[in-house]
């Protein structure tokens, strides 16, 4: 409702209802001819109108208004499912899907053609380009798959090693080296053409986690660009500490250039002592 509109009165809402009433009226008379025409009734315009004055026109024995109690048959008073005409019980079960189906792809497709909608679609497009723009200018970096909502997925590869990030309700977590376990699970695949539902199996897959966090974390960002460098940066810090050598040769000079003992590798910033509690 927009600030414009305002609830019927109850005069108002009488008024719509008899519309309604006066147009089911006309629908129901010649379907009524029809049917008593194929019966060979000599006039079924007349028998039409007469059997529904005879069924819906119920008068107050009084007052002469009509009686509008639930307990006399009733003519529609709105036009849900078209006067009755189009309702379920006279649709087959492909039907009603088919139906559910148009209605919510009608509603999808109003909303993306909305201006809201066609911002939302224009920002999305520019971001992606720009996720490949970066993407384009990157060595061993792919990215097959990201998006998502609720949970936002990403996979790809950095320097030859898949990944998997996968965030939801603020917390992420990232593998590497996804491997396949051998397992699968039998998950949701849609409806077969009965209407019962399918299932496939979905093979499971899990690799090395190397990193965990938050949606605060330092670096995180807030588009495909910026959680693109988040993921490839976490990936390479992790293996440049995993196939660093942390100068352990060479910790004896380096501790003499700053002036005390080296207790962080210079190259990746591993801690190369435990801290001692005083």
């Amino acid at each position: 409702m927009t600030d414009d509109e305002r609830p019927l009165t109850a005069a108002e809402n009488r008024e719509r209802s008899e519309r309604a009433r006066a147009r089911a009226r006309a629908r129901y008379l010649a379907y009524l001819a029809t049917v008593l025409d194929q019966r060979g009734v000599a006039d079924p315009a007349g028998m039409a109108d007469a059997v529904l004055v005879a069924l819906t026109e119920w008068s107050d024995i009084e007052t002469g208004q009509l009686c509008r109690c639930s307990c006399h048959p009733q003519l529609p008073s709105s036009d849900l499912h078209d006067f009755g005409f189009a309702c379920n019980c006279i649709r087959t079960r492909d039907q009603r899907r088919d139906s559910v189906r148009e209605l919510l792809n009608s509603i999808d497709d109003e909303y993306w053609q909305s201006p809201e909608g066609l911002e939302v679609r224009a920002a999305d497009n520019a971001a992606d380009q720009e996720l490949q723009a970066w993407l384009a200018q990157q060595q061993d970096v792919v990215v097959d798959s990201y998006g998502g909502w609720a949970p936002e997925q990403w996979r790809g590869a950095v320097d030859g090693h898949s990944f998997y990030f996968r965030e939801r309700g603020g917390d992420w977590d990232l593998e590497i080296d996804v491997r396949p376990l051998g397992q699968s699970m039998r998950v949701v695949g849609g409806q077969n053409d009965d209407g019962t539902t399918s299932y496939r199996h979905l093979e499971l897959e899990r690799g090395d986690i190397i990193a965990s966090g938050t949606s605060y974390t330092d670096g995180y960002g807030a588009t495909p660009v910026e959680r693109a460098q988040f993921i490839v940066t976490t990936i390479r810090d992790h293996l440049t500490r995993a196939e660093c050598t942390h100068y352990l040769d060479r910790l004896d000079a380096v501790s003499g250039v700053i002036g005390c003992t080296a207790k962080w590798c210079p190259r990746c910033g591993a801690r190369l002592e435990s801290p001692r509690l005083e």
